[in-house]
Protein backbone atom coordinates (compact mmCIF):
# COMPACT_ATOMS: atom_id res chain seq x y z
CA UNK A 1 0.00 0.00 0.00
CA UNK A 2 1.29 3.43 -0.89
CA UNK A 3 2.07 5.94 1.87
CA UNK A 4 -0.61 8.36 0.57
CA UNK A 5 -3.32 5.69 0.63
CA UNK A 6 -2.30 4.69 4.14
CA UNK A 7 -2.42 8.29 5.34
CA UNK A 8 -5.85 8.80 3.74
CA UNK A 9 -7.23 5.65 5.36
CA UNK A 10 -6.03 6.77 8.76
CA UNK A 11 -7.60 10.19 8.23
CA UNK A 12 -10.98 8.65 7.39
CA UNK A 13 -10.70 6.31 10.37
CA UNK A 14 -10.08 9.29 12.67
CA UNK A 15 -13.08 11.13 11.23
CA UNK A 16 -15.34 8.13 11.77
CA UNK A 17 -13.98 7.60 15.27
CA UNK A 18 -14.52 11.28 16.11
CA UNK A 19 -18.12 11.10 14.85
CA UNK A 20 -18.75 7.99 16.91
CA UNK A 21 -17.35 9.60 20.07
CA UNK A 22 -19.30 12.82 19.46
CA UNK A 23 -22.59 10.99 19.07
CA UNK A 24 -21.85 8.89 22.12
CA UNK A 25 -21.08 11.97 24.20
CA UNK A 26 -24.24 13.69 23.00
CA UNK A 27 -26.06 10.79 24.64
CA UNK A 28 -29.54 11.49 25.86
CA UNK A 29 -30.90 13.68 23.10
CA UNK A 30 -28.33 16.46 23.45
CA UNK A 31 -28.35 19.36 20.96
CA UNK A 32 -31.85 18.33 19.86
CA UNK A 33 -30.57 15.67 17.45
CA UNK A 34 -33.32 13.18 18.26
CA UNK A 35 -36.58 13.41 16.26
CA UNK A 36 -39.50 15.39 17.68
CA UNK A 37 -42.98 15.51 16.14
CA UNK A 38 -46.11 17.47 17.06
CA UNK A 39 -49.63 16.55 15.92
CA UNK A 40 -52.34 19.20 16.32
CA UNK A 41 -55.99 18.89 15.33
CA UNK A 42 -58.24 21.95 15.76
CA UNK A 43 -55.81 24.68 16.87
CA UNK A 44 -58.70 26.67 18.34
CA UNK A 45 -58.14 24.83 21.63
CA UNK A 46 -54.79 25.08 23.41
CA UNK A 47 -55.62 22.56 26.14
CA UNK A 48 -58.13 19.94 27.25
CA UNK A 49 -59.48 22.47 29.74
CA UNK A 50 -60.26 24.86 26.88
CA UNK A 51 -62.27 22.15 25.15
CA UNK A 52 -64.19 21.40 28.36
CA UNK A 53 -64.94 25.11 28.92
CA UNK A 54 -66.30 25.52 25.39
CA UNK A 55 -68.29 22.29 25.70
CA UNK A 56 -69.93 23.48 28.92
CA UNK A 57 -71.30 26.60 27.20
CA UNK A 58 -73.42 24.45 24.86
CA UNK A 59 -77.00 24.04 26.11
CA UNK A 60 -79.01 21.19 24.53
CA UNK A 61 -82.31 22.42 23.19
CA UNK A 62 -81.12 26.03 23.29
CA UNK A 63 -77.81 26.53 21.46
CA UNK A 64 -78.35 27.06 17.70
CA UNK A 65 -75.98 25.54 15.16
CA UNK A 66 -75.01 29.05 14.03
CA UNK A 67 -73.36 29.66 17.45
CA UNK A 68 -71.11 26.59 17.32
CA UNK A 69 -68.44 28.25 15.18
CA UNK A 70 -68.09 31.05 17.72
CA UNK A 71 -67.83 28.54 20.56
CA UNK A 72 -65.09 26.62 18.72
CA UNK A 73 -66.95 23.72 17.11
CA UNK A 74 -67.17 24.77 13.47
CA UNK A 75 -68.25 21.84 11.32
CA UNK A 76 -67.29 23.69 8.14
CA UNK A 77 -63.77 24.98 8.78
CA UNK A 78 -62.54 22.54 11.44
CA UNK A 79 -60.48 19.71 9.96
CA UNK A 80 -61.28 16.01 10.39
CA UNK A 81 -64.84 16.53 11.62
CA UNK A 82 -67.00 13.42 11.28
CA UNK A 83 -70.58 14.03 10.10
CA UNK A 84 -73.17 11.35 10.86
CA UNK A 85 -76.67 10.85 9.49
CA UNK A 86 -79.37 9.42 11.73
CA UNK A 87 -78.21 5.96 10.61
CA UNK A 88 -74.71 6.82 11.81
CA UNK A 89 -76.21 7.99 15.09
CA UNK A 90 -77.92 4.61 15.49
CA UNK A 91 -74.62 2.79 14.87
CA UNK A 92 -72.82 5.05 17.34
CA UNK A 93 -75.30 4.87 20.22
CA UNK A 94 -76.63 1.35 19.57
CA UNK A 95 -73.59 -0.60 18.31
CA UNK A 96 -74.68 -4.09 17.24
CA UNK A 97 -77.89 -3.73 19.28
CA UNK A 98 -75.86 -3.69 22.50
CA UNK A 99 -78.43 -1.33 24.03
CA UNK A 100 -82.17 -1.13 23.52
CA UNK A 101 -83.68 1.94 21.89
CA UNK A 102 -85.91 2.66 24.88
CA UNK A 103 -82.82 2.79 27.12
CA UNK A 104 -81.27 5.67 25.19
CA UNK A 105 -81.47 9.25 26.40
CA UNK A 106 -84.86 10.67 25.26
CA UNK A 107 -83.05 13.41 23.30
CA UNK A 108 -81.07 10.79 21.38
CA UNK A 109 -84.29 8.87 20.71
CA UNK A 110 -85.93 12.02 19.41
CA UNK A 111 -83.03 12.79 17.11
CA UNK A 112 -83.07 9.29 15.63
CA UNK A 113 -86.83 9.43 15.14
CA UNK A 114 -86.42 12.76 13.34
CA UNK A 115 -84.46 10.89 10.65
CA UNK A 116 -83.30 13.37 7.99
CA UNK A 117 -83.71 16.28 10.40
CA UNK A 118 -81.09 14.70 12.67
CA UNK A 119 -77.36 15.17 12.15
CA UNK A 120 -74.40 14.51 14.41
CA UNK A 121 -70.97 16.17 14.40
CA UNK A 122 -68.00 14.44 16.02
CA UNK A 123 -65.05 16.71 16.84
CA UNK A 124 -61.68 15.27 17.88
CA UNK A 125 -59.41 18.11 19.00
CA UNK A 126 -55.98 17.00 20.17
CA UNK A 127 -52.38 17.99 20.69
CA UNK A 128 -49.77 15.22 20.82
CA UNK A 129 -46.00 15.57 20.98
CA UNK A 130 -43.87 12.58 20.06
CA UNK A 131 -40.32 12.75 21.37
CA UNK A 132 -37.46 10.31 20.97
CA UNK A 133 -35.37 9.89 24.11
CA UNK A 134 -32.12 8.12 24.86
CA UNK A 135 -28.79 7.81 23.10
CA UNK A 136 -28.61 9.39 19.65
CA UNK A 137 -26.30 6.76 18.22
CA UNK A 138 -28.33 3.82 19.54
CA UNK A 139 -31.52 5.42 18.16
CA UNK A 140 -29.94 6.25 14.80
CA UNK A 141 -28.62 2.73 14.26
CA UNK A 142 -31.81 1.09 15.50
CA UNK A 143 -30.36 -0.73 18.52
CA UNK A 144 -32.53 0.98 21.15
CA UNK A 145 -35.36 3.44 20.60
CA UNK A 146 -37.57 5.07 23.23
CA UNK A 147 -40.51 7.18 22.09
CA UNK A 148 -42.62 9.21 24.55
CA UNK A 149 -46.02 10.64 23.59
CA UNK A 150 -47.36 13.53 25.65
CA UNK A 151 -50.39 15.73 25.26
CA UNK A 152 -54.17 15.48 25.36
CA UNK A 153 -57.10 14.43 23.20
CA UNK A 154 -60.86 14.86 23.35
CA UNK A 155 -63.94 13.71 21.50
CA UNK A 156 -67.07 15.84 21.44
CA UNK A 157 -70.28 14.55 19.85
CA UNK A 158 -73.09 16.99 19.15
CA UNK A 159 -76.50 15.86 17.93
CA UNK A 160 -78.30 18.55 15.95
CA UNK A 161 -82.03 18.52 15.29
CA UNK A 162 -83.98 21.25 13.53
CA UNK A 163 -81.09 23.70 13.69
CA UNK A 164 -80.31 23.34 17.41
CA UNK A 165 -78.06 21.14 19.50
CA UNK A 166 -80.33 18.42 20.88
CA UNK A 167 -77.74 16.36 22.76
CA UNK A 168 -74.05 16.50 23.65
CA UNK A 169 -71.46 14.13 25.08
CA UNK A 170 -67.72 14.50 25.67
CA UNK A 171 -64.93 12.06 26.48
CA UNK A 172 -61.15 12.08 26.18
CA UNK A 173 -57.72 11.85 27.77
CA UNK A 174 -56.78 15.07 29.59
CA UNK A 175 -53.18 14.07 30.31
CA UNK A 176 -51.51 11.63 27.91
CA UNK A 177 -48.06 10.22 28.64
CA UNK A 178 -47.24 6.98 26.85
CA UNK A 179 -43.76 5.48 26.60
CA UNK A 180 -42.81 2.89 23.99
CA UNK A 181 -39.40 1.22 23.95
CA UNK A 182 -37.99 -1.04 21.25
CA UNK A 183 -34.70 -2.89 21.77
CA UNK A 184 -33.05 -4.71 18.87
CA UNK A 185 -29.73 -6.35 19.87
CA UNK A 186 -28.77 -6.77 16.21
CA UNK A 187 -29.73 -3.23 15.25
CA UNK A 188 -30.29 -2.66 11.51
CA UNK A 189 -29.41 -6.29 10.78
CA UNK A 190 -32.50 -7.35 12.72
CA UNK A 191 -34.66 -5.14 10.49
CA UNK A 192 -33.15 -6.76 7.41
CA UNK A 193 -33.97 -10.18 8.84
CA UNK A 194 -37.61 -9.23 9.34
CA UNK A 195 -37.80 -7.83 5.81
CA UNK A 196 -36.33 -11.04 4.40
CA UNK A 197 -38.90 -13.18 6.26
CA UNK A 198 -41.81 -11.03 5.01
CA UNK A 199 -40.48 -11.17 1.44
CA UNK A 200 -40.08 -14.96 1.57
CA UNK A 201 -43.62 -15.31 2.95
CA UNK A 202 -45.05 -13.32 0.05
CA UNK A 203 -43.06 -15.33 -2.51
CA UNK A 204 -43.97 -18.77 -1.17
Amino acid sequence: MRLGDLTGSRRYARVIASLFVTLSLVGCGGFGLLPHETTVNNTRFASYADVATAYNTIQPGVTPVSDLSTIGFDSVTTTNVEVLSYLGVIERFMPRDSIRFDKLDPRVQGCIQARDRCTAFVFRPQRLEQEHQGNVLMDLLGFERTVVNRGWSAEVTLLVENGRVAYKVMSGRPNIEDSHQVIQPLGPIQDLGGTAVRTATRVF
